[in-house]
């Protein structure tokens, strides 16, 4: 089994091993994966934190070792939480600009440097929050970051995102981690009637008996 983590600020992952193919969801920076299969210069990917699958071109994703990866998965995870978050590489001098909700893997906060792939990165601490449990309480304010983004289908960046991506993001940023889809996020959580809605509670749409669209409720009939 190969394992690999994406160091690119966002990396599109496709349903077919060709770059033609529809986007179905994307990697933020220091999202981690399973490689499952190589197709010519694409490989199949399996998303740790939602088991996604698809295909992403090889040479975007970086290589690690499972110990690493064993390493990743048990950390604490801390994440980016303004609109775009410029992080500095220190190894080759060079500028990250992250999408909220990105992942800082192996973080100190005493240095709020991280070292990942053979590269030193450091980023400015009022850019990175780490939550030990859920705040439900943060997940409306949270995806106010998001407002007048354009919808992109597979989306999950603050310059394109879907329905359910917006949902994943932002519950991620506030330490509530759900599936990726609309259809799958509807299996979590307690069903309740429009009327006992309150801000924050997820609003689901059906079209011919199928979960279809997700909204954040925001209080007094308004979605975002």
């Amino acid at each position: 089994m190969k394992f690999a983590i994406n160091l690119n600020a966002v990396l599109p992952v496709r349903a077919e091993a060709k770059e033609s193919s529809e986007q179905v969801t994307q990697l933020l920076f220091g999202e981690y994966c399973l490689v499952l299969a190589s197709d010519g210069g694409f490989s199949k990917i399996e998303n740790h934190t939602d088991a996604y699958q698809g295909w992403v071109d090889t040479k975007m994703l970086t290589e690690i070792d499972e110990e690493e990866f064993a390493r990743l998965k048990s950390e604490k995870k801390y994440r980016t939480i303004e609109p775009i978050s410029d992080v500095f590489c220190l190894t080759d001098k060079s500028i990250y600009r992250l999408s909220a909700g990105s992942l800082i893997p192996h973080y100190d906060e005493a240095t709020s440097k991280f070292e990942i792939g053979g590269l030193v990165f450091q980023i400015h601490p009022s850019f990175v929050t780490y939550l030990p449990g859920e705040n439900i309480e943060g997940v409306l304010p949270t995806s106010l970051i998001f407002k007048n983004t354009p919808y992109l289908w597979g989306g999950k960046n603050i310059f394109g995102i879907d329905c359910s991506g917006l949902i994943q993001v932002v519950f991620s940023m506030n330490g509530i981690v759900l599936p990726r889809d609309a259809s799958q996020q509807f299996k979590y959580g307690e069903e309740i009637k429009l009327a006992e809605a309150t801000a924050g509670d997820l609003c689901f749409f059906e079209k011919e008996g199928k979960i279809t669209h997700v909204g954040i409720y925001c209080g007094e009939g308004r979605i975002i």
